[in-house]
């Protein structure tokens, strides 16, 4: 028997599946573009990249979930949610305030326009949907603080990724971006680059804390997760 699925539940499948079709069309057009062009295949270390992937990976299983008639998201799926969140978030902020924008000290000048359809998707649109989807779809309350400091494990682990292979590689993109330049800038400067970076990541997860607070009590008595102390 196929699941009862309500006019909420209808919304957020269709929302969701729109998301993972505007993650996939924009990864699928990135790898092509990276496989194109002249020496290696360089789509797979970038930032973006992996973020849009961990997002369209997720939200299809939230949808196949929901499609299968499961129950409300638990706190684990709701702090997994805020992770990815918060990783296709960095990925909109950095590339739109640092990466293309003239006004950068990162900027980054390209012959090609920066605002091609596929990096329209991977950058504005699929940051946008999943910013949307975090305020208007799933159960609030669950996260707390802790949670902020604890998204942080990805992009640090990202961060030991892009040095160290950085380090190692003789040809091709050494560093995929330029505040990570240590052969440009030197560890000193990336280190400081790196600080301001993930006090701004930290700031942006606890924002989506805060949402996720307030929400859950301007929605009270609507169905929430089940709440864990700080």
């Amino acid at each position: 028997m196929a699941p009862d699925l309500g006019p909420d539940r209808v919304r957020r499948t269709v929302f969701r599946s729109a998301l993972c079709l505007a993650g996939a069309a924009g990864l699928a057009g990135t790898t092509a573009e990276s496989l194109a062009g002249p020496g290696p295949a360089e789509f797979w270390i970038y930032f973006t990249v992996q973020s849009n992937l961990l997002l369209t990976v997720f939200f299809a299983a939230l949808v196949v979930r929901t499609l299968r008639g499961a129950g409300p998201e638990g706190a684990f799926l709701v702090a997994a949610k805020g992770a990815v969140t918060l990783y296709i978030l960095i990925t909109g902020t950095v590339f739109n305030l640092l990466l293309a924008n003239p006004a950068s000290p990162f900027y980054q000048q390209q012959k090609e326009s920066h605002y091609t359809w596929h990096s329209v998707l991977l950058h504005v649109v699929t940051p946008l949907m999943a910013l949307l989807d975090w305020l208007f779809f799933g159960p609030k309350g669950a996260l707390r603080r802790r949670h902020a400091v604890q998204w942080l494990a990805y992009p640090l682990a990202y961060l030991v990724f892009a040095l160290t292979r950085g380090a190692v590689v003789t040809r091709g993109t050494r560093y995929p971006y330029p505040f990570l330049d240590v052969a440009g800038s030197g560890y000193g400067q990336v280190s400081v680059n790196c600080l301001f970076l993930a006090g701004g990541f930290y700031l942006l997860g606890l924002g989506l804390v805060t949402l996720d607070r307030r929400y859950a009590r301007s929605a009270a008595p609507a169905v929430a997760v089940v709440q864990t102390p700080d």
